[in-house]
């Protein structure tokens, strides 16, 4: 088999000329469609590949886009949320041609580091889809001239998709609150830019509604810990005052609180609500089915995949922060009650 066909061969079949060739398969619009489907057709048949390393030195551009998926806990692709986000931006920026790979984020000694790896890839762009910010390497990476797009954190000169936390918070806790719970705990996530708006969020609210904010009612969990989240629930448990509703960071800490509960003999909702966030598949796979906050993951990697190829393809010389932000929807399940029913 011929390592390679060239567009002069294709050219001299079609009877036409290189640049008509050249045409057909950029798919220009000078051209007609039948001389371009013609090219198109005897070009796949002759099994034609087109020379990528020239295309890469004519736009300047390679089309790849570097993904770094890590984090403090190392879930990476264990963790759905962020899973589904980096699914629907590979199918966003798929779809415009361009390709995606991950930037090695281990601990081996011999590892380049990401702005390295960056350089030695030559990506055209860059999306954070979890990292952990405080890292050396990471603030490297984010101060460089790459075009960066991140999830839930704003970068200074960066573009940031981020989902609506203090609204969808106060979202829920209105939901929780049409349904007569005064007394709701809040176990809410470790520090960063998330727990800070949901936070805020549950504050306002309570102060709003005349409700007492009470330290025994608000414990701090990092994300997706749930045998620190389970050890809360216990602690709650044990009040003579215990909350009505518990709101945990994420679904899986709640499924874990859920368990915790059942353990100690009560009933969910009929002895105490509990409400997730994520809305992860875990939510609608436990009994009772559990209430949560569903994020727009979907509109979340769309809106990364096409914000991040705008400043890559654009002319712009100026870094200009940018925040999207995306609102999601409560999910009621079965695990919230009626006090007084």
């Amino acid at each position: 088999m011929r390592e390679s066909i060239s567009l002069k061969e294709i050219a001299g079949i079609c009877n036409v000329s290189v640049s008509t060739v050249s045409k057909a398969m950029n798919d220009r619009s000078d051209i007609s469609a039948e001389k371009k489907e013609e090219i198109r057709r005897v070009a796949r048949e002759m099994h034609y590949v087109p020379n990528y390393m020239a295309s890469v030195l004519k736009s300047k551009r390679t089309g790849t886009i570097g993904v770094l998926l890590s984090g403090k806990t190392g879930s990476g692709l264990l963790d759905e949320h962020f899973v589904r986000i980096l699914n629907s931006f590979r199918e966003t920026v798929e779809d415009r041609g361009y390709i995606v790979t991950f930037l090695n984020s281990g601990s081996s000694p011999e590892r380049l580091s990401l702005s390295e790896q960056c350089r030695y890839m030559k990506y055209d762009g860059v999306f954070v889809a979890c990292a952990d910010f405080a890292m050396q390497e990471v603030q490297e990476l984010l101060g460089s001239e790459l075009p960066i797009v991140t999830i839930d954190h704003a970068v200074s000169g960066h573009l940031n998709v981020a989902s609506d936390h203090y609204g969808d918070m106060r979202r829920m806790l209105q939901f929780v609150y049409d349904r007569g719970h005064r007394k709701i705990a809040c176990i809410h996530g470790g520090p960063g830019d998330v727990t800070r708006e949901r936070l805020e969020a549950y504050r306002s609210f309570m102060k709003e509604h005349m409700l007492p904010i009470r330290g025994e009612y608000v414990y701090t969990c990092p994300y997706r810990d749930c045998e620190r989240g389970s050890a809360l629930t216990r602690a709650l448990l044990a009040l003579s005052d215990r909350p009505t509703c518990i709101m945990y960071p994420d679904d899986l800490t709640a499924v874990g609180g859920l368990h915790v509960i059942r353990e100690a003999g009560l009933h969910i909702p009929d002895d105490l609500s509990i409400v997730g966030y994520d809305g992860i598949s875990a939510a609608g796979m436990v009994t009772p089915r559990l209430t949560t906050l569903r994020q727009d993951t979907v509109s979340m990697g769309i809106q990364a995949g096409n914000r991040l190829i705008g400043r890559i393809e654009s002319l712009e010389t100026e870094k200009r922060q940018d925040t999207i932000v995306i609102a999601g929807m409560v999910e009621a399940g079965e695990s919230v009650g009626i006090v007084g029913r």
